[in-house]
């Protein structure tokens, strides 16, 4: 057992409504179960307040700090004024506390907290920021292209130097671990994946009936690389797929969808839901998920909570990246919209095929991403960490 202070840059809470603070919950829950004694450190908007009551349970003490999104003022003030109180609650928790191992999620986080002192070591990386800046040069022209091209570089170095500082280096996928076991050595770095959100369930009814054959997406649409997937899909590929399917409906299912998209809902052929609560319900009621994102890294979320859920998956190769499943065994990719479309209307049309896929995808999702796994090995090499050294005071 060990006392282990977390710091994360978001809140973590079951219903929080992005899949970064709900995967923290789940790790926290999963620590709390092996008896490690846990402190937080996290930033809270008002509206997640409430969430408060599901964090004593897990933890000995919960320090906030105003998320920037409930602070007056302008944004770039905002921003700065809540993440230095974030680095001020997390120096006064380290002193409180005295933890054997001072855990970062995130790498806006880790950067924050730069040069304080702490014992013992670990982080995990949500995303690999190089990579998907290579991927936006990708989808740009001109100067644009030429500063993500620019910032890419600039991260591809700094982002390793950043995750060294830490004694253990954690990936949420597969695929971020690839491109950091490099850039990072001689530090070790772990597969550390988010847990599934949603799981099915036999006991519960699904809350949510629609007619017709339905297509899905989930996400936070506060996010651009949603917003850029989703355009993308229904500019170019959401067409075709009427043309040939005309009863379908496509559903947009996430937080905060902006006026570019709210534009879209017709009420007919296309929904805007905007944030729901129940999403296990909205996943029991698909018949076809979609990943159009044009850039994407770490471990997509959405894609793995449709393929837990039994739901027949289409998605472009880079919302593949992290999952690392099979292309036509546990879910189908495309990378142009007639293929896209395609692979949607076939399985709109083929009850046996969305069938056969969703059972694939299941199975992989248990087989590959089974949080008390790759939580055995994240646990034994913090123990390995603390059995090696004394307590050091300062690093």
């Amino acid at each position: 057992m060990a006392r282990i202070l977390i710091v994360y840059k978001q809140f973590p809470a079951p219903a929080v409504g992005h899949a970064g603070g709900q995967s923290v919950y789940h790790l926290l829950e999963h620590l709390h179960r092996r008896g490690h004694r846990l402190t937080l450190v996290a930033r809270i908007q008002d509206e997640e307040k409430d969430y408060l009551e599901a964090l004593y349970p897990l933890c000995d003490a919960v320090f906030t700090a105003p998320h920037h999104c409930s602070l007056p003022g302008p944004r770039v003030w905002a921003l700065l004024q809540s993440y230095l109180a974030l680095r001020h609650v997390t120096i006064r928790a380290l002193k409180e506390v005295h933890p054997d191992i001072f855990h970062v999620e995130f790498a806006q986080t880790a950067a924050v907290l730069l040069g304080i002192r702490h014992p013992h070591s670990s982080f995990r990386a949500h995303d690999v920021n190089w990579f998907l800046m290579e991927q936006q040069a990708a989808q740009e022209k001109g100067f644009k292209r030429l500063l993500s091209q620019l910032l890419g570089q600039c991260f591809r170095r700094l982002e390793p130097w950043l995750y060294r500082r830490f004694d253990l280096i954690a990936a949420i996928s597969e695929g971020d671990r690839q491109l950091l076991a490099p850039r990072c050595a001689p530090k070790p770095v772990l597969l550390l994946p988010l847990s599934p959100n949603v799981e099915p369930t036999a006991e519960k009814e699904p809350t949510v009936a629609l007619p017709g054959p339905i297509v899905l997406f989930v996400g936070a649409m506060s996010r651009a690389y949603n917003v850029q997937g989703i355009r993308w899909f229904l500019e170019h590929v959401w067409p075709h797929i009427v043309s040939q399917v005309p009863e379908a409906r496509f559903y947009i299912v996430g937080s905060s969808p902006p006026a570019s998209i709210q534009a879209h809902h017709d009420g007919h052929h296309v929904f805007v839901t905007g944030f729901v609560d129940d999403l296990a319900s909205w996943y029991q009621a698909a018949s076809v998920f979609v990943s159009p994102l044009l850039v994407a890294g770490g471990l997509l979320q959405k894609v793995m909570d449709a393929m837990g859920m039994g739901v027949p998956v289409v998605a472009t190769p880079m919302s593949n990246h992290g999952l690392g499943a099979t292309p036509g065994e546990h879910l189908c990719t495309a990378d142009t919209p007639a293929a896209f479309a395609a692979a949607v209307v076939e399985l709109l049309q083929n009850a046996q095929k969305r069938t056969d896929l969703g059972k694939a995808g299941q199975e992989f999702v248990r087989t590959h991403y089974d949080p008390e796994k790759t939580l055995d090995c994240w646990n034994a090499a913090l123990h390995r960490l603390l059995d090696e050294h004394d307590p050091r005071e300062t690093k």
